[in-house]
């Protein structure tokens, strides 16, 4: 407040001038007003909106502004790219009507042509357009990653089945518990009572001089073994 000069108010109070707004204060007030009033002074102000003032207190929406569209990018021309795909297009179909019409075998075809404007994959190397490539892009890095193929781990997963193949050994026979041992036995042995003994009979093959016994031959008397249901030989 040095060199402020005073005034003399009503009352004989001296007051003093703002040095931010002028204004003048007595002395004890202007303490408290200047550093409220440099805080405003510094602060800034948002620009004033007459238009929203005139509008309250009506019924007229307030319209916001739209957003300028971006025009998009135009993309440079590749017309001699395509021009010369052209001329390679029909270069090559007269060789090839040249070729049949002399009966030489046809020549290669011309290759393919790349299209700039085709975004080309990172992980399979085929090329889409700018819709197709964002879809697929993503699908392929995500299929691409499932896919890695590590030959250490690998090497190293086949050496694990190899040694765990060589611990467990021959396969071992199946054992048999005693229940079907005994039932294994009994089988045999009814097998074995079933068999005739009798040497007469016939064997399990027809031999010429062999006869069955004079009782199948007499009791079934049609020339077969009763018992064994063998063929008689009567030569």
């Amino acid at each position: 407040m040095a060199g402020a000069e005073p005034f003399l108010a009503d009352g004989n109070q001296e007051l003093f001038p703002c040095e931010v707004c002028g204004r003048r204060f007595a002395a004890d007030v202007l303490e408290r007003h200047g550093a409220i009033c440099k805080k405003l002074f510094n602060r800034k102000r948002k620009p004033f909106n007459s238009l929203k003032q005139r509008l309250q207190g009506t019924d007229i929406p307030t319209v916001k502004k739209t957003p300028q569209s971006k025009s998009p990018p135009v993309r440079k021309s590749n017309w001699r790219q395509q021009h010369e795909d052209f001329i390679n297009t029909i270069r090559s179909a007269k060789q090839c009507t040249l070729a049949i019409k002399e009966g030489r075998p046809l020549p290669p075809p011309p290759p393919p042509s790349l299209n700039p404007d085709y975004i080309q994959c990172p992980y399979c190397m085929r090329r889409f357009n700018e819709a197709a490539a964002k879809r697929h892009i993503n699908f392929c890095k995500d299929q691409s990653s499932r896919r890695v193929f590590n030959p250490a781990q690998t090497a190293a997963k086949l050496t694990s089945r190899a040694q765990g193949r060589a611990q467990m050994g021959p396969k071992k026979e199946p054992t048999v518990t005693s229940a079907v041992g005994a039932l294994l036995q009994n089988s045999a042995q009814v097998a074995t009572n079933e068999v005739p003994t009798n040497s007469d009979w016939l064997p399990e093959t027809h031999q010429p001089g062999w006869l069955c016994t004079p009782e199948c031959h007499l009791r079934g008397g049609n020339g077969r073994c009763d018992v064994g249901l063998y063929t008689l030989d009567y030569s």
